[in-house]
């Protein structure tokens, strides 16, 4: 053998005795097998970052309509799904006499909001919780306002909530962007400014952590 061929040799030699163990086997570094893989940002879908619709503040971003005859929005302390607080919704249209009444959530500070991208893969969900006793019908409706005031509204109906409402546990109401008629009513999923909740008869509920969710058809 040559000295160039030892010389290039000796590292290898070395590296194999430094590394063996017991049974003559190289140790190889350990290599976790996802190290590389990103981790899943429970506030985003894909590139969509805006999925906090209301969680527990009050702010500027959450109004209600004036009559205090009709609606009572508070914030709450007691009775909260998760986080430290949550909405306590309490109205009476007809009782009030008012012709419409509702609340808005205009998320992210009013910046406009692109859901074309999540449009068939993704769902607002929110906890509801009745306030006392038990009921199986929500008299409200839920509409998504774009920039130009186009809205495309969604009813509540039976099927969202197969087990009704009542005062002992919260139940999830989850609404897929895809069934909201943006295209029949021209509203721009793109460019989105807010969340709106139709309040029909009366009621007294507890709102908590409406979120845009994944989501896809069930099989």
């Amino acid at each position: 053998m040559n000295l160039r061929a030892l010389l290039f040799l000796l590292p290898v030699f070395c590296c194999l005795s430094c590394g063996t163990g017991k049974h003559g086997f190289v140790r190889m570094p350990a290599i976790g097998l996802y190290d590389e893989m990103p981790q899943r940002d429970s506030n985003s879908i894909g590139t969509f970052k805006d999925v906090v619709v209301f969680e527990e503040n009050l702010d500027a971003s959450v109004w209600g309509s004036p009559e205090p005859k009709c609606l009572s929005l508070q914030r709450e302390t007691a009775t909260v799904h998760s986080g430290a607080y949550g909405l306590h919704v309490r109205w009476d249209k007809v009782g009030g006499g008012c012709k419409w009444i509702g609340i808005g959530f205009g998320w992210n500070n009013w910046a406009p909001k692109d859901l074309s991208e999540i449009a068939d893969s993704a769902a607002i969900s929110l906890q509801v919780r009745a306030v006392k006793g038990r009921f199986s019908n929500l008299p409200i409706a839920f509409g998504i306002e774009d920039y130009s005031g186009a809205q495309a509204w969604l009813g509540f109906r039976a099927e969202m909530a197969p087990n009704g409402f009542n005062d002992s546990q919260w139940t999830q109401l989850v609404l897929p962007l895809r069934a909201f008629p943006f295209r029949e009513n021209d509203a721009d999923n793109s460019k989105i400014k807010q969340l709106i909740i139709q309040l029909e008869g009366d009621g007294d509920i507890y709102l908590d952590r409406i979120r845009i969710i994944p989501w896809k058809p069930a099989l």
